[in-house]
């Protein structure tokens, strides 16, 4: 009996440390983009998140990505900009209801994000 107990809390502790659930980032989110020129952009994400298969929108803008673990990555076009569309594409790590990580504006520049969740 008391065997059969050992083995239950091993197991239980194991799964503890043995590294997290991965988090679902369904939902929306509030992200600020920090962009190198000292300006920073804030935008609404919605996101649906499908095993590791991520899509959603970013304001009006459709975007897709994956998720993997507390890793994230997507991006999104943008139409129109000062220097023309561009493509912006994020990286970063998830923590709860907290994301950040680096973003690059097409060839153009980089610079980082922060997202919290809303919802």
């Amino acid at each position: 009996m008391k065997r059969g107990w050992m083995i239950v809390v091993l197991a239980a502790s194991f799964g503890a440390l043995g590294g997290s659930a991965q988090d679902n980032v369904s939902g929306s989110w509030g992200m600020v983009i920090d962009h190198p020129v000292g300006r920073s952009d804030k935008v609404m994400l919605t996101l649906q998140q499908d095993g590791e298969t991520l899509t959603g929108r970013a304001d009006d803008m459709p975007l897709t990505g994956t998720v993997e673990g507390n890793e994230i990555r997507f991006s999104y076009d943008v139409p129109a900009t000062e220097v023309g569309p561009l493509t912006l594409t994020f990286e970063g790590t998830i923590d709860g209801p907290r994301m950040e990580g680096s973003a690059t504006f097409g060839q153009m520049a980089d610079g980082a994000w922060v997202a919290e969740r809303e919802d």
